[in-house]
């Protein structure tokens, strides 16, 4: 006689491995309502959110209902700031939600229209983070918003803090004089912007200089906009 295994039979640890693979968005829309065991189970795992170009508000605003209760599970972040039909998405969501046990945050192309001011002290205030990156291809950032997250990242207070990435433009000669970076951290990516080019060797030494732990240095020049057009 054969025997089958229902799905309802398999152990908690089976679950925990399944849902390892499903990021929230998946995990809350196909197994939240299915019974009161496995809504306990989605209590106590580690949650990992990934937005895509290609999901949509709507998509948005239901995860966003779910992580009400659930926020603080929320371990990972991947987030492209402008999908199918809006943008500004990553404010929304950490206007929404504290994210206060995060280890992981990668944000893409961030909206010019983006209000950063509520993104930034929260990620100020995460003793847990270990890894940031941003990409940012485009000058769409202002000065305040680059300065904010350039300082906030490279001073990071967390003891956990092993790696950022910076990829967007920005003149890091401006600021060595007043900063030091985290002592905690281990590998570092940034986009120097340089003008004039003479200031090149300057700007990597001046970064050079605060990077006392660090064990991996990668540093992308560009010659800054303002420079190409004089």
């Amino acid at each position: 006689m054969e025997s089958h295994t229902r799905f309802e039979d398999l152990s908690n640890e089976i679950f925990f491995e399944i849902f390892d693979y499903f990021d929230a968005l998946d995990i809350f829309a196909s197994f939240s309502l299915l019974n009161r065991r496995i809504s306990s189970i989605l209590q106590s795992i580690s949650l990992h959110i990934v937005i895509l170009k290609k999901h949509c508000r709507h998509q948005i605003d239901l995860l966003s209902s779910y992580l009400i209760f659930h926020d603080q599970q929320v371990t990972s972040i991947k987030i492209f700031d402008t999908i199918r039909d809006d943008s500004s998405i990553i404010s929304l969501l950490f206007n929404r939600h504290n994210f206060i046990n995060l280890k992981s945050c990668i944000f893409y192309a961030i909206d010019s229209s983006t209000r950063l001011d509520n993104v930034i002290k929260q990620i100020k205030n995460l003793h847990q983070l270990i890894s940031f990156t941003l990409y940012q291809h485009n000058n769409n950032l202002s000065n305040d918003d680059t300065n904010d997250f350039t300082h906030t990242l490279l001073m990071h207070k967390s003891s956990f803090i092993r790696s950022v990435i910076l990829q967007y433009p920005y003149n890091f000669l401006n600021i060595s004089k007043s900063m030091s970076v985290s002592s905690h951290l281990i590998s570092l990516k940034l986009y120097i912007s340089i003008s004039p080019p003479t200031a090149c060797i300057y700007t990597i030494l001046s970064v050079l200089r605060l990077c006392h732990n660090i064990r991996y240095l990668c540093l992308l020049l560009q010659q800054s906009e303002e420079n190409n057009t004089s």
